[in-house]
């Protein structure tokens, strides 16, 4: 059982975590607002799209509930894509949820959520929007939980900028403890540090999202960095990052991998040579297995 689960959870990371890949088969196989009262009960698996959290358009989840899922044994198992805060979007996980959906050698462990959030446009949703919106997102699933036939308790898993909102998530709205542990891969988590030691493009970026420089505005930038909020009480850690990376530099991991052990928090940094996103299948299935063996262990105690 686990080993098809990590086979099958490699098999998502590899195609969804490296730079440029997407598949939207699975929003293409179903229709979009299916009503939760066409939902056929625990014992069959059922995928709703686009379910909305708010009002926007782009506040939106897909939910990918297993077969024989139950409120005891089912947990949520949640994925923000990365995309700069002004673009990407839930398809690039949409074939990776369905995949995991349906390897029934392990379900029904977990439920999966693929989070579509606000993204910068137009001088429009700069932060703290896309924040908001995740913790609208994870108030939704927990309201919903009874209805779902699953556990409140989740694992969250994003990719560079969903690695920021992730970890900020986690740290910084975790009143309820639900969230039991986070995945990060190549995310930044110092948002000043991140505008002082960008590539070229990034500090332009960075005051597009953020609406000003570290110096114009250090609050949102202290507000929206994931390092402020790191407490011993933060939930346990995972953390991926490229060595080479140019664009989220190493920097932001070993800072957070700093701070996370100053306030004793269990976690696992994994660094591997290569840039922003995994460069092969032999890194992302070892990155896989420690990921898989991570999450399990803080979501099963």
């Amino acid at each position: 059982m686990f080993l098809n689960l990590r086979r099958t959870l490699s098999c998502a990371i590899f195609l969804y975590l490296l730079p440029g890949c997407k598949n939207e088969s699975a929003s293409q196989a179903l229709s979009a607002d299916t009503s939760l009262a066409a939902s056929p009960g625990a014992k069959q698996e059922l995928i709703l799209l686009n379910q909305h959290y708010g009002d926007d358009s782009l506040q939106t989840v897909d939910i990918y509930l297993p077969a024989g899922r139950s409120p005891k044994r089912t947990h949520l198992m949640v994925f923000v894509h990365g995309g700069g805060w002004m673009g990407g979007d839930k398809s690039d996980f949409s074939a990776a949820c369905e995949g995991l959906v349906r390897n029934t050698t392990f379900s029904p462990a977990f439920a999966y959520v693929n989070v579509n959030y606000r993204l910068v446009k137009d001088g429009k949703n700069k932060f703290p929007t896309a924040e908001e919106d995740l913790v609208a997102a994870m108030n939704y699933m927990y309201a919903h939980a009874d209805s779902f036939l699953v556990s409140p308790l989740s694992a969250l898993i994003g990719a560079s900028a969903g690695g920021q909102l992730t970890t900020l998530i986690a740290y910084k709205h975790n009143e309820k403890k639900n969230i039991k542990c986070v995945v990060s891969n190549w995310g930044p988590y110092n948002l000043a540090r991140m505008y002082k030691e960008g590539s070229s493009g990034v500090p332009e970026l960075m005051v597009v999202v953020l609406g000003a420089t570290p110096s114009e505005n250090p609050e949102i930038y202290a507000a929206s960095s994931p390092v402020t909020y790191v407490s011993s009480d933060s939930p346990p850690t995972f953390l991926a990052h490229g060595k080479q990376d140019s664009l989220v530099r190493i920097s932001q991991g070993n800072e957070l991998d700093s701070v996370l052990s100053k306030n004793k928090v269990p976690h696992v940094f994994y660094t591997f040579d290569g840039y922003h996103g995994y460069s092969s299948d032999l890194v992302a299935n070892d990155a896989a297995d420690k990921m898989f063996h991570f999450i399990a262990k803080y979501t099963t105690e």
